[in-house]
């Protein structure tokens, strides 16, 4: 049986609906989104792989319908009021766009890939549609490949293991019923903004806004900061990639000589390269915090993670002394990246002028890996490691809100280190530089010991 290119329907039905005020997190990722539209489906959130051994496409179907049953965030709308106040609205009947492409099992890899670029390249209707559009690539009624992306507003990047346990667990053979039931203690949408609106999240909302405030206060401008002037062809951001094959062994060796995680060493790194950059003895810059330590969002998928205000003193530091500056205030930081937006952006107006928060506020680190280290060589070599590859690629202007951002991801071949800069700020060798610099200041403290 031959298949042809088609779309089709996921259907749900008999799922719980509500409607209520939005979650912090939904406030804040569909206030950014806004600010980048069109642009807004480069935030969008793709799951893929491979389905082996392959299974019936009516299986499959059924399994999909059981993802949107089982998770509240991706049938939930967000909407706003002609008053201009968000609400969420979660629907219990509905259904998502299912695509299907021919292929055999040895082109799946290809049509799926670019099926996920395809469905990945649509922003979406956050009021009109559920968030969340399938495709899949079958051969004889049977599906090889699947693909998913989902709205920014209904999933983040830490969300999408817990979707990919449930979805295997709803194709071989689990109800959705018990799948919903075996996370019954997890928080959904319409529960989390509940909670975020009872005493204890108001405490914590409320400490939140006062270790933002406290950072604030010491932001710092970098020093002379040189103001390009880009050729008229330059595009207004650039991206770099730096894939290092040296840095999981590097980090493997160095870690547990250290007592440190790979998230404080990377973290310890960054702080020193771009201290120096902007010579001012301190880093600043948005942090972003997944916010699954909470009661009751460890295996939640909506959109949680949330920027916390990282500051760190590098003056008078050796590495070892920068590993416990960037512990102390990184810990502070993930504390304090839970919390109401609007209420933070009203508290920080004081400081809308402050050169050093305009500067600090506007950078990003964004940690994505999420494989574990390899085990440690003794035989490593840093010298004889391969070297590192720099490549290029077109960037979202982040709405003309950022002067960099900085992306830790991990990548076939090794350690991906990622970079977005605004033109103006950043030449071209500038960004390689401070790539650079943090590869070679992890590889060196690992190869010194």
């Amino acid at each position: 049986m031959k298949t042809e290119a088609t779309t089709q329907r996921v259907s749900c039905t008999g799922a719980r609906s509500g409607e209520g005020p939005v979650t912090w997190g939904q406030y804040a990722i569909w206030h950014a989104l806004r600010a980048i539209r069109p642009g807004d489906h480069a935030y969008n959130v793709p799951m893929d792989g491979p389905v082996s051994p392959p299974l019936p496409l009516e299986t499959v179907r059924q399994a999909l319908g059981g993802l949107l049953y089982v998770h509240d965030a991706l049938r939930t709308r967000v909407v706003e009021t002609p008053g201009g106040e968000l609400r969420q609205q979660l629907d219990g009947e509905g259904g998502a766009p299912l695509h299907l492409r021919p292929g055999t099992a040895e082109t799946a890899a290809g049509i799926g890939a670019e099926l996920r670029q395809e469905l990945w390249g649509r922003a979406f209707d956050y009021a009109g549609e559920w968030q969340a559009r399938f495709g899949v690539v079958v051969e004889d009624g049977l599906v090889h490949h699947l693909a998913a992306v989902f709205s920014h507003t209904a999933a983040d990047a830490w969300g999408l293991p817990r979707l990919m346990e449930d979805l295997v667990a709803l194709a071989t053979g689990a109800s959705r019923e018990q799948v919903r039931e075996a996370s019954a203690a997890e928080l959904q949408p319409l529960e989390q903004a509940a909670e975020q609106r009872s005493a204890r999240g108001q405490r914590l909302d409320a400490a939140a806004r006062r270790h933002w405030r406290t950072a604030a206060a010491g932001a710092r401008a970098p020093k002379d900061p040189v103001a390009l002037t880009p050729a008229p062809e330059d595009p207004p951001y650039r991206r770099a990639h730096l894939l290092s094959p040296a840095l999981p062994q590097a980090l493997a060796r160095l870690c547990p000589a250290v007592r440190a995680t790979p998230p404080t060493v990377l973290l310890a790194a960054t702080a020193l390269t771009v201290a120096e950059w902007a010579g001012t003895g301190r880093c600043g810059l948005q942090l972003m915090v997944n916010n699954r330590f909470h009661n009751g969002l460890a295996r939640a998928t909506g959109p949680l993670a949330m920027e916390g205000y990282l500051a760190i003193d590098t003056e008078g530091a050796d590495f070892a002394e920068l590993l416990g500056r960037t512990k102390r205030a990184s810990l502070a930081t993930y504390r304090s990246a839970y919390y109401d937006k609007s209420a933070l952006e009203a508290e920080l107006a004081p400081y809308a002028e402050d050169p050093g928060v305009v500067f600090e506020r506007s950078c990003w680190y964004n940690d994505q890996r999420v494989s574990p280290l390899p085990a440690p060589d003794p035989s490593w070599d840093p010298s004889a490691a391969p070297a590192a590859t720099l490549t290029w690629q077109p960037a979202t202007d982040h709405g003309g809100r950022v002067s960099y951002v900085l992306h830790m991801a991990d990548q076939p071949g090794g350690l991906e280190i990622a970079m977005t800069a605004d033109s103006r700020l950043f030449a071209p060798a500038e960004v390689e530089r401070l790539l650079r610099g943090i590869e070679r200041t992890v590889i060196a403290e690992a190869a010194a010991l």
